[in-house]
């Protein structure tokens, strides 16, 4: 009787499995249970817990896309803020979170029953987000405000800002969930916050600050390596100290690994990706298979797919994918990945065992021109040689968004660069530090001589490279449509409004000061920089030139619309802050208040520089 028991209890035990919490479920059952997808870091595509459902932002359509995944095909498409970036969904699959970065708002979607529920504001340029384990608190990194946002999902209210170094923009919770790990996308590091328990009011939060490499840029994203001991960051290392730039010297496509425990960079797990697979373009998002075993990175630039192998370091495939890639997500029984095509508007479903695009699902229909979408993908683009050599490097390497990467570049044919936001160029011609372009088409100089490619026009470009020159001569817009695109995409971004006057307030009372300070004559700032476009459009020597300048000594007036983003200062990076600029010894004192302004003049001047446009 005793040895029947036995023999019934082994049968059952091999039917069965026990569940957590103590269930109990059949041998079939256990087979047919699919792990669920737990999202722990900032991504542009998420699954839902059952993992039914692909969530999938698309920027430029200002909508988020629901996948069946068992079908692939689209079932819905919502509207959402404008420049959807990230997405967040809670481990109940019951509410999705949507970070709208160009709105400063959230979206909030119940994707059950694919409809939008709420959309509630944020602080300026929302972009990163992550979600507690239970879902009670939504993590949003805002760009624009320098601040971490902790929401809390039910009420909507505001627990606590955490402020932060330029540019939070990735977010990793520790599996603990008392740890917020944040990049910054122009900064070498990430800064560790300690949320679990927030602090108290008007307290400052615990941070630890973990350097990367000293050339680290473009930080957006870092994820959870599945042993929990280490967080891997996919980014790009902008050699810009190099004194003989060259195509493969300029910039470096690399993973890199920060221990947890010890809160420092790992030097021995630093993934190049250019020796481990092939050159690729700007790393931007990465995924871990299930086993831990690979990494998963996602190159927005080169269109592409590195799948690493950890221990050897090595690419055991690289898969071609659409345009602009931004974002995937490995299922969690590590079958299948997804890729967002951003600029495609489709999702590459990939066999994760053969390495292979086995679908694509066509996800939005991207709302732009033609021309303009065509000068898009060109812009963010290193797979085309004729925009780049190898994938290298594309337009959006360096202005990032339309933007700058906050570094200055020495080329051989000019002299030291600082690099210059590219927002509202049309309205400020001529273009660069020493006005050698005078229209957009005047780019493909850039695409030849720094991102080495073999241009967009077929035979020779109408500029000079000794000296540097595209001003003097026959216009190059008109001898390329896809120059002539190009052109147009750069020509159609606009400065915002800076962050204190989104909503066109009204200038504070510093600011006002400031601008009474502004407008002094003696200090001449209305000379070289009226309103509205705060520049004269003229060249000036004001006593910047260094020994190594090849064009000067006269340089282009900036303007200063937008300063508020676009530190460093002067055409060689020289000052870090507007106040080390407006306090610049130089031959004539053009820009040097030492001893003219009093300390609080000074600050309110910044204060009203930093306005700027604020209407």
């Amino acid at each position: 009787m005793k040895g029947w028991l036995v023999t019934i209890l082994l049968v059952f035990l091999g039917l069965s499995a026990i569940l957590p919490g103590g269930g109990w479920t059949t041998a079939a059952d256990s087979r047919a249970a699919t792990p669920k997808a737990i999202n722990r870091s900032s991504s542009a595509l998420a699954l839902t817990s059952d993992n039914a459902t692909l969530l999938v932002v698309n920027p430029d359509s200002n909508s988020i896309s629901l996948v069946d995944t068992a079908t692939l095909k689209l079932i819905a498409e919502l509207r959402t803020g404008v420049d959807p970036h990230t997405v967040a969904v809670d481990e109940q699959g019951e509410r999705a979170y949507v970070a709208d970065r160009g709105s400063g708002t959230v979206t909030v979607i119940n994707p059950a029953a694919r409809t939008v529920v709420e959309q509630f504001p944020v602080g300026r340029r929302p972009y990163g987000m992550v979600l507690s384990k239970n879902g009670s608190r939504l993590y949003v990194a805002e760009q624009g405000a320098d601040q971490v946002r902790v929401v809390d999902t039910s009420s909507k209210a505001t627990l606590a800002l955490l402020p932060s170094a330029d540019r939070p923009s990735g977010l990793v919770l520790s599996e603990n969930g008392k740890n917020l790990y944040v990049t910054h996308l122009l900064k070498p590091r990430v800064t560790k916050i300690k949320v679990d328990p927030l602090p108290q009011a008007g307290a400052e939060p615990s941070t630890t600050v973990i350097a990367l490499w000293p050339d680290s840029n473009l930080v957006q994203a870092i994820i959870l390596a599945p042993d929990l001991q280490f967080a891997y960051l996919p980014h790009t290392r902008s050699n810009s100290t190099n004194q003989a730039l060259s195509f493969d010297t300029t910039v470096f496509p690399v993973v890199s690994a920060i221990n947890l425990a010890s809160g420092t960079l790992d030097a021995g797990r630093n993934i190049p990706l250019d020796t481990a697979d092939r050159p690729v373009g700007l790393p931007f998002a990465a995924a871990f298979t299930p086993d831990g075993k690979q990494v998963w990175v996602v190159n927005a630039a080169s269109n592409n797919v590195s799948v690493i192998n950890l221990e050897s370091r090595k690419a055991a495939a690289n898969i071609a994918v659409g345009d602009n890639p931004r974002g995937i997500v490995i299922a969690p029984d590590g079958r299948t990945a997804y890729v967002n095509n951003t600029l495609a508007g489709t999702v590459s479903v990939i066999d994760t065992a053969s390495c292979s695009v086995t679908a694509t699902v066509v996800v939005t229909s991207i709302p732009l021109p033609p021309l303009l979408l065509r000068g898009k993908r060109l812009f963010h683009s290193s797979a085309d040689p004729r925009m780049s050599n190898l994938g290298w490097i594309s337009c959006n390497t360096c202005h990032f968004e339309g933007e700058q990467d906050g570094r200055t570049w020495r080329f051989g044919f000019t002299g030291p660069r600082n690099t210059t936001s590219l927002l509202g160029m049309i309205r400020t011609y001529p273009l660069r530090w020493s006005g050698e372009w005078n229209e957009s088409a005047d780019s493909e100089f850039a695409i030849r001589k720094e991102n080495f490619g073999t241009g967009l026009i077929e035979g020779e470009m109408h500029c000079t490279v000794s000296p540097a020159d595209c001003a003097g001569g026959v216009p190059n817009q008109g001898c390329s449509h896809d120059l002539d695109a190009l052109a147009a995409f750069m020509d159609s971004l606009q400065v915002p409004l800076s962050p204190n006057h989104a909503g066109r307030e009204p200038l504070s009372k510093a600011e006002k000061r400031g601008k009474a300070v502004f407008n002094r004559p003696e200090f001449g700032c209305l000379t070289c920089h009226p309103p509205p476009l705060y520049t004269d459009q003229k060249k000036h020597n004001v006593g910047t030139t260094t020994a190594d300048e090849k064009i000067g000594p006269d340089f282009d007036t900036p303007s200063l619309l937008g300063l508020y983003d676009s530190a460093p200062f002067f055409h060689d990076g020289r000052a870090a802050t507007l106040a080390a600029a407006l306090m610049l010894p130089t031959p004539g004192s053009e820009h040097d208040l030492r001893g003219r302004v009093t300390k609080r003049e000074l600050q309110d001047l910044v204060a009203f520089l930093k306005a700027l446009p604020f209407e």
